[in-house]
């Protein structure tokens, strides 16, 4: 099953990579994210059981949190897909991006999607410091597909600034090598996370503080932590939507996870206090940061964006308040990895109507687009913590572990900060779903937009018109199941969580906590 997730995404790439066919490189892209989910499953199966995948020489390593990871990944990157095939051919129609690049979109896709599996399969913790730089080198490239001004100094900042936090998570790595070949007498091994894991209270208190210290700042750049979260809004404002929803639902809680591995080994060699405060220290400033500026944001992706950052606080804390809180916490990465990407699905569609998602030149969007502003307006209030929507148990969880410890000024602030959150949201999207259509003019584009790109387009005739209609009609109708299967996976996670999921999560929020 292992190589499986590996050899899956490659062998996808290389189809991209040799074909010109768009037919064939949109197929073998949702039919690998299928296989993927597939695998993904019986992975879930084995941990349910109690199995842990290890490799003979140590470098692979799947326990029952690596399963949830996986799961997620797989799951995402199949919905994000099927929309790729609607978003990206309508960039193609209208000449944003030509053939070569709509296939070059689709190679780095499988890319991303590989580099993004090998993070939770990794047992050696420098080989998932070089799988998290994969991400980064491969998604900086997608941030930048539309090779505009605004779209390339996006990427450079991304690669800049996650290039500095990812050398600090180097030399956190370094110093927690030091520390284990100490105790260890050297070698690889110490390296190896279920190694370090057995040595952890006796290594030097000194070196993991200071080894961990560089480690959250490092990874933290990568999850979108405050105060090192600035090139989050302007990649996930600046990248094809499908990209946004995969940064947003998949990458920052990659990096989340590089954070929870050195935590475990951490604790074990410092004691709780110490990863608690800063798990707190970090995840209350990004809340805070997240909510100040979503009360001044007009445009929708960089408003999504900083509820991101918001939502990578929230876990941070929740990891802080130990206990269930630790359930809380990756019960909120499962919510968010479907309601983020949902309603960056939503923009994208209102972007591929109005042309614009400046909230200030969109309204009506219930009326305009019903099925849209339905869905987008579940999208939002679960976003916001709304009751019956899963985030609101999750973040409810996480008060109350809170509320159990004591952190009642914690609690306070954060409270504060949910109702700036609650009223940003709601802003911004609430006039864009609920105001008046005559207040903006849909500025739906032509087909095909009259551009260079597009003029070399082919146009179709006669009984192709047809065709190409009814495929359209079905890659549209297509995304619009995922998303209407995406809301409803947010509505029952607030009703009812099913047992298998439930204890996975449990198994997992065993791992953390020891």
């Amino acid at each position: 099953m292992i190589p499986a997730l590996i050899l899956i995404p490659l062998a996808a790439a290389i189809i991209c990579l040799l074909t010109g066919s768009r037919r064939v490189y949109e197929y073998a892209t949702v039919l690998s994210c299928a296989a993927l989910s597939g695998v993904a499953l019986l992975i879930v199966g084995g941990a349910l059981s109690g199995d842990i995948i290890k490799s003979s020489g140590g470098a692979i390593y799947a326990d029952a949190l690596s399963a949830f990871m996986i799961v997620v990944i797989t799951l995402l990157s199949l919905a994000t897909s099927l929309y790729s095939v609607e978003y990206m051919g309508n960039e193609l129609m209208h000449g944003h991006i030509d053939a070569k690049t709509h296939r070059y979109y689709y190679l780095l896709y499988n890319l991303f999607v590989l580099t993004m599996l090998l993070v939770p399969l990794a047992n050696n913790l420098a080989v998932m410091w070089m799988a998290i730089e994969g991400t980064t080198l491969v998604s900086a490239l997608l941030v930048g597909l539309y090779r505009k001004r605004r779209s390339v100094e996006a990427a450079w900042k991304y690669i800049i600034l996650c290039t500095v936090g990812i050398t600090f998570a180097l030399l956190g790595t370094f110093f927690i090598y030091y520390a284990s070949s100490g105790a260890s007498g050297g070698g690889m091994g110490a390296l190896e996370w279920t190694a370090l894991l057995a040595m952890a209270p006796g290594l030097n208190p000194a070196t993991v503080r200071l080894g961990f210290i560089l480690i959250i700042v490092g990874y933290g750049t990568k999850a979108g932590l405050a105060p090192v979260h600035n090139w989050l809004p302007d990649a996930h404002s600046e990248a094809p939507t499908p990209i946004s929803a995969l940064l947003s639902g998949i990458l920052l809680n990659c990096a989340f996870y590089g954070i929870l591995r050195f935590a475990v080994i951490a604790r074990a060699s410092l004691g709780y206090p110490f990863v608690r405060d800063m798990m707190f220290l970090f995840g209350i400033s990004s809340v805070l940061v997240a909510s100040i500026f979503m009360l001044i944001q007009r445009n929708a992706k960089r408003l999504l964006a900083y509820s991101s950052i918001e939502h990578m606080g929230i876990i941070a804390l929740s990891f802080g308040a130990g206990g269930f809180g630790f359930y809380a916490a990756l019960l909120h990465i499962l919510n968010h990895a479907i309601g983020k990407p949902l309603m960056f699905f939503v923009t994208g569609r209102i972007k591929g109507r109005y042309d614009t998602v400046e909230s200030e030149q969109v309204s009506g969007v219930l009326k305009t687009m019903p099925m849209v502003g339905a869905v987008g307006f579940l999208g939002i209030m679960a976003l916001a913590g709304a009751p019956p929507f899963g985030m609101f148990i999750s973040e409810f969880l996480m008060l109350k572990a809170m509320a159990a410890g004591g952190h009642w000024v914690i609690i306070a602030v954060f409270l504060a900060a949910g109702g700036m959150v609650f009223y940003g949201l709601l802003r911004s999207f609430g006039g864009m779903f609920l105001g008046l259509p005559e207040a903006s003019e849909p500025a739906r584009l032509p087909e095909p937009l009259a551009s260079p790109m597009s003029a070399r387009i082919p146009m179709p005739v006669g009984a192709d018109v047809n065709r190409q209609l009814a495929v359209r009609r079905f890659r549209g109708l297509l995304s619009g199941i995922v998303m209407f299967l995406m809301a409803g996976a947010l509505l029952v996670l607030g009703l009812y969580i099913p047992g298998p999921l439930d204890r996975l999560i449990t198994l997992s929020a065993g791992i953390i906590g020891g």
